[in-house]
């Protein structure tokens, strides 16, 4: 079977380069996922799929292999599935966070557990707020630590703008790598708001290698194969930015529109946090 220019966008969009993920199709005789499983067992490229690992596989924090789709963990239920969870994606990515940075193990269990806990905070701190969607900051204020021990880092947030020009200064990609820079030692969780929605992502310490660049999600994604709350692996910043991109695409609104107007629209915020 031969591959297609879909596949190897497929496997280049997970952090392979487009060299391995051409030798992976060979290999697998162009399926995708036998490929995906292919690379991530570190298996030499000029060898058959069902051979011995060249080199121990690498350390990915995950369930095995076989319950990931193309790349995504994923679990029976999103914030949609439970009584309140409609608005409470912030609660729940601050949940998911503490949880992280506590043990970065993602898997199943952990993302059904992130959802109903995340709900749970999200009804005991909005109880006595007329606001149905509540922002990062205004969780942590009315929280102060009890049900999420976390800081920002220094500098606070983030505030950026959505771009087609991918290395603009404002853009994804350059407040992530300069959040990646200040803290290199140790994970930083970074809840991503472009409202109504917030999702989290994970960067990893020096220390780890390969490195994991995590995208955990409350919203289910038809799109990304996702029909309930998810969590996606990345070997590279690059390549998260790239998801992170098909979530929240820059809107061009016609030159009607004043610039300004414009900006505010494609407006997102960034908390990047470590535990206290």
């Amino acid at each position: 079977m031969a591959s297609t220019g879909g596949d190897i966008s497929q496997l280049t969009a997970m952090g392979f380069t487009e060299e391995k993920s051409r030798a992976a199709l060979r290999a697998a005789d162009g399926n995708v996922e036998a490929a995906v499983n292919y690379l991530l067992g570190a298996v030499d490229a000029t060898a058959s799929v069902a051979a011995a690992p060249a080199e121990a596989p690498p350390t990915i924090l995950t369930e095995s292999m076989e319950q990931i789709a193309g790349g995504i963990l994923t679990c029976p239920i999103s914030q949609y599935s439970v009584n309140n969870g409609r608005s409470a994606c912030t609660c729940i990515a601050l949940t998911a966070a503490t949880d992280f940075l506590k043990n970065p193990k993602v898997n199943s269990e952990f993302l059904e557990n992130m959802i109903h806990q995340g709900v749970r905070n999200y009804e005991a701190l909005s109880s006595a707020s007329s606001v149905e969607h509540l922002s990062a900051e205004e969780v942590l204020q009315k929280d102060q630590g009890r049900l999420f021990p976390l800081r920002s880092l220094e500098g606070g947030i983030r505030q950026g703008v959505l771009s087609n020009d991918r290395d603009h200064p404002l853009g994804l990609k350059s407040i992530l790598e300069g959040i990646r820079q200040e803290e290199t030692k140790e994970w930083i969780v970074v809840l991503i708001t472009k409202t109504p929605e917030t999702v989290l992502v994970c960067l990893p310490p020096d220390s780890l290698s390969p490195s994991s660049y995590w995208l955990i999600d409350s919203h289910p994604r038809s799109h990304l194969g996702a029909e309930s709350a998810y969590a996606k692996h990345h070997t590279a910043l690059s390549s998260l930015v790239l998801s992170l991109e098909t979530l929240f695409p820059s809107t061009q609104l016609g030159p009607d529109i004043p610039e300004m107007m414009a900006m505010m629209y494609n407006s997102f915020d960034m908390y990047p946090l470590k535990m206290c």
